[in-house]
């Protein structure tokens, strides 16, 4: 039997329009393999999201490295010179951090106040609203969430205390709302940032970490580079890269994407034993044509390939399709998140809780491709129990009946 006719035979099984129990059990297996396919590649596609997520977003507004101590002015400018000059290092800016606390009115928050400069700000000026270029000397910019739990806008004054020297107890600064920091991560709960120039001099300032943030090309290397900052600071600086405190972020992030991929994917193997239990029912059902095939000239190896072509196809149909709905899923489902959160009126992810505020999602064709693969590969072997079966009908006993 050429193969086309067999082609023909087993597309005629897999997809015929009839009502047949042949064709209902077909339509079961092809809707089931793409339902599975389709569920597995939208779960991939948003844990794939929150990767990129995590190394676009949250890792390019954390340091890669971060330097902290106590020196002289000469030193920190010898020192971010020293840095920026190493081939692999993106930038250097340096800032300083100071405990304190937010008042508006009976509302008080604590933050933790980044001082920089001009040109540090330049880092975070494309999640500022509105677009900033400078802070001036009474200027306030703060995480987006930080300032809608005091209840700040655009222009509102706020009070700021940090702690003072033994002759006072703390300084208070007032300072105006002059921009919000939206970035969708945990930096919208408690960042807050100020020009140096608006805060008193050093010597009246009670505490205060003086910092180095470098932004490297290659965020993976941030172990490496870490061990070569090291050997050009002096023994008394504090040397950190991003997987002190954003590792096991990374981690787990890694760990539950490769765990609900390993689950999912049994949800695809039980698909294709659908596949099994359907292929072998048509068998059954279609004992009668396999004998008037094997009466007209038909072996066994021409049954048994209709029967793997069937599982074939089965797989290919489930797979497009599959791959269809999982495009049109995944492309839904951050509107679907704001939709969903929308009707019960309360945030699905919260960046005190979770790392980001919103579901993102990343469509990868290799996903697409590797999971198609896969189903049809299943979907053939499924087929493999159906069509030996097929091929040692008897057919003495079956013409019989």
């Amino acid at each position: 039997m050429p193969w086309r006719l067999r082609l023909m035979i087993a597309l005629r099984q897999a997809l015929d329009p009839g009502r047949g129990l042949s064709a209902f059990l077909s339509r079961v297996s092809i809707a089931g393999m793409a339902l599975a396919i389709a569920l597995l590649l939208t779960v991939q596609s948003v844990m794939n999201g929150f990767d990129q997520e995590m190394r676009e977003r949250i890792l390019s507004l954390v340091p890669h490295i971060l330097v902290t101590g106590s020196a002289e002015e000469e030193q920190w400018s010898a020192l971010l010179d020293a840095i920026s000059q190493q081939p692999g290092v993106a930038s250097v800016r340096r800032f300083k951090t100071v405990d304190g606390l937010l008042m508006r009115g009976r509302a008080v928050v604590a933050s933790k106040l980044m001082v920089m400069n001009d040109d540090a700000l330049d880092h975070y000026a494309h999640l500022l609203e509105p677009a900033l270029t400078s802070i001036g000397e009474q200027d306030l910019i703060l995480g987006k969430s930080l300032a809608s739990r005091l209840g700040l806008r655009i222009g509102n004054n706020v009070t700021f205390i940090i702690p003072a020297q033994a002759d006072k107890q703390y300084i208070s600064m007032n300072v105006t709302l002059r921009g919000l920091l939206h970035s969708g991560t945990e930096l919208d709960e408690n960042l807050a940032m100020i020009n140096g120039r608006s805060l008193p001099t050093s010597k009246s300032l009670s505490g205060g970490v003086e910092s180095l943030a470098i932004e490297l090309n290659d965020v993976f290397a941030a172990s490496q580079w870490r061990w070569e900052v090291m050997q050009m600071v002096p023994s008394t600086f504090r040397v950190n890269d991003w997987r002190a405190t954003h590792g096991n972020l990374y981690s787990a992030i890694q760990l539950s994407r490769d765990l609900i991929g390993l689950i999912l994917f049994t949800v695809i193997f039980v698909a294709a034993f659908n596949v099994v239990s359907s292929l072998m029912l048509v068998v059954t059902d279609r004992r009668k044509v396999i004998a008037m095939l094997v009466t007209m000239g038909a072996v066994r190896r021409d049954i048994v390939a209709i029967f793997f072509l069937q599982g074939a196809v089965i797989g290919a149909v489930g797979a497009v399709m599959g791959a269809g709905l999982g495009w049109v899923l995944a492309a839904n489902t951050p509107a679907a998140a704001l939709l969903l959160e929308r009707l019960l009126e309360i945030p699905l992810l919260q960046t005190d809780v979770y790392p980001l505020s919103f579901i993102p999602v990343d469509m990868r064709w290799q996903d697409f491709l590797s999971t198609g693969a896969v189903a049809m590969m299943l979907s053939v072997l499924a087929a493999l129990i159906p069509a030996v079966r097929a091929a040692r009908l008897p057919l003495a006993s079956t013409l019989n009946h």
